[in-house]
């Protein structure tokens, strides 16, 4: 496996995406306010469009997404910056499309020709990296329990993945496809307790709403009562899809199930926030952003308003 390279620069090319700025703008906002703390900042590039997405868009039409993909990964080669997406839709398309230009002649010719129309050229020597490569590997461990002011002491958070983060683990880099640790070991620093769970990669149900509500809701409930049944106190995560799926539809997925459930949801970039002291701007949002209420989260840890 190629070794993923650490960036030495605290610049990245940040990739917006389509969902976080038009529907989660918070994810963006924790995390920039947490990268601040720690030295990192965030160069957002104009020249970037949608990604486009992973899951149905290489079904309709598979070289318009690698040519799309490619064209990115062009804009970001120029800016001569690690990319990194705060999305794991985005990071999914930038990285399989990254990898298969590096390892596949033919798709990299015939992509190539097409935005050749465009002045541009991709080659794949682009690094590109979802935050908890910049987290974990890139400032480290170390340096962030040294910006944790509020330990989260006292909370039991289960992570979810999702499904476009880890797989495939050739192109993501990401520690294990199976059982991967990055989030357990940020849950850890933060001074919170890991809860592991049955089926922790298992999806969390969005990916088959359109063709199939029912059977998607049900794959969601399940999710959810087995963190539930581990002694979780709230879930992490960081695909924008799977927080809509797992916190805003949440209260449609246990209509599902016989016993009530009120799961909170995190966003990555709000545990560390929360985490880091920076309590009223995660509450600001949550009124906004969170249907599930996070204030027994915030009494356990004794935080108020």
């Amino acid at each position: 496996m190629e070794v993923l390279r650490v960036s030495k620069s605290i610049e990245y090319t940040y990739f917006p995406g389509c969902t976080i700025p038009f529907r989660l703008p918070h994810f963006e906002l924790t995390m920039r306010e947490v990268l601040n703390r720690l030295n990192v900042e965030l160069v957002t590039d104009e020249g970037h469009t949608c990604c486009p997405e992973p899951t149905t868009f290489p079904g309709v039409d598979i070289e318009a997404w690698f040519t799309i993909g490619a064209r990115n990964i062009a804009v970001s080669e120029a800016s001569s910056r690690d990319t990194v997406a705060l999305c794991s839709g985005c990071f999914h398309t930038l990285s399989v499309v990254k990898h298969t230009l590096k390892t596949d002649s033919d798709i990299r010719e015939r992509v190539n020709k097409r935005l050749k129309n465009a002045g541009m050229q991709a080659t794949g020597e682009v690094t590109v990296k979802n935050i908890l490569h910049v987290l974990h590997e890139d400032v480290g461990l170390d340096q962030i329990a040294k910006k944790i002011t509020h330990p989260l002491k006292g909370l039991s958070i289960a992570s979810h993945y999702g499904c476009h983060l880890v797989r495939p683990i050739e192109a993501t880099y990401m520690d294990d496809a199976e059982n991967p640790q990055w989030m357990e070991d940020l849950i850890r620093v933060v001074g919170a307790e890991p809860v592991e769970y049955k089926d922790k990669m298992a999806c969390c149900g969005a990916p088959i709403g359109p063709s199939d509500e029912s059977k998607s809701f049900k794959l969601t409930a399940q999710k959810l009562q087995k963190i539930s049944d581990a002694g979780a106190d709230a879930i992490v995560l960081i695909c924008p899809t799977c927080y809509t799926q797992l916190e805003m539809q949440q209260r449609k997925a246990i209509e599902y199930l016989d016993t009530e459930l009120n799961m909170p949801v995190l966003y990555l970039g709000e545990m560390l926030a929360l985490a880091m002291g920076l309590t009223d701007l995660v509450v600001s949002n949550s009124r906004r952003y969170h249907r599930v209420k996070i204030e027994p989260l915030l009494e356990k840890i004794g935080v108020g308003e």
